[in-house]
């Protein structure tokens, strides 16, 4: 993955990893975290950058230290993240590669729709224009010479 300071990361190669370890076996026979010194078993055993790859550590047996994985790897972890994330932050800023503020939108935007209906609010009976209701019309249901059941209205 390419940073912001423009390599790629390097892992250490076998020939380093090797030197390591026998650094942190010591005369003990075994394996012990160089940063609590507690005993590490297989698998818990990670190769960590002294000085951060991200910030210009160079693969070699002096930059690289072992620790255990649930020790000391998770908080030298968070230390090397927010230190190579402040550098990219310095680097955005002092080489102008910060995304250019938004501006604000100069349109009047859309018109306010009228309230939507809603199950809630009590419904408004429809009012009928002013009609007797005893005439036949359309409006009312009843039609003169209509025969759908209702009594035909007679004057």
């Amino acid at each position: 993955m390419t940073s912001l300071r423009g390599h790629e990361r390097q892992e250490f190669p076998a020939t380093v990893k090797r030197a390591a370890f026998r650094r942190c076996c010591g005369d003990k026979g075994h394996p012990h975290c160089e940063g609590c010194g507690k005993e590490l078993r297989s698998g818990e055993i990670i190769y960590e950058h002294v000085q951060p790859d991200g910030l210009g550590g160079a693969p070699t047996a002096d930059n690289c230290k072992v620790f255990g994985l649930r020790c000391c790897a998770t908080p030298k972890t968070k230390d090397d993240n927010a230190r190579m994330a402040k550098a990219d932050a310095v680097l955005r800023a002092n080489y102008g590669l910060d995304p250019a503020p938004r501006q604000k939108l100069r349109s009047a935007g859309f018109r306010k729709s009228r309230p939507q209906r809603s199950a809630t609010r009590p419904l408004r009976p429809r009012v009928a224009p002013d009609v007797d209701p005893s005439e036949p019309t359309a409006q009312n249901g009843l039609v003169a010479g209509s025969n759908l059941g209702i009594a035909e209205v007679t004057s």
